[in-house]
């Protein structure tokens, strides 16, 4: 999976898009020192990520925006 494009959005979100779901608008949000999924848009019942996809999807956002330090050291892995 690769991180297509991103941009800042309203209210201190973050749009991203990724390879694997092009269809897929994902809201970031920041929480202490890094950020996490917020929501989705987009969705399809035939596509639908799993754990491991959100995951990837925020490892490799807080990787691009160099808070991937904060994010390894959170509280919930």
């Amino acid at each position: 999976m690769k991180l297509v494009n991103w941009s800042y959005a309203k209210r201190y979100n973050i749009k991203a898009i990724f390879d694997d779901f092009p269809h897929v608008v994902v809201l970031f949000r920041q929480i202490g020192g890094y950020y996490f999924i917020f929501s989705m848009k987009g969705l399809t019942p035939e596509h639908i990520p799993t754990r491991r996809d959100y995951v990837k999807m925020e490892y490799l956002l807080n990787k691009e925006l160099g808070m991937l330090t904060a994010y390894k050291e959170r509280k919930y892995k």
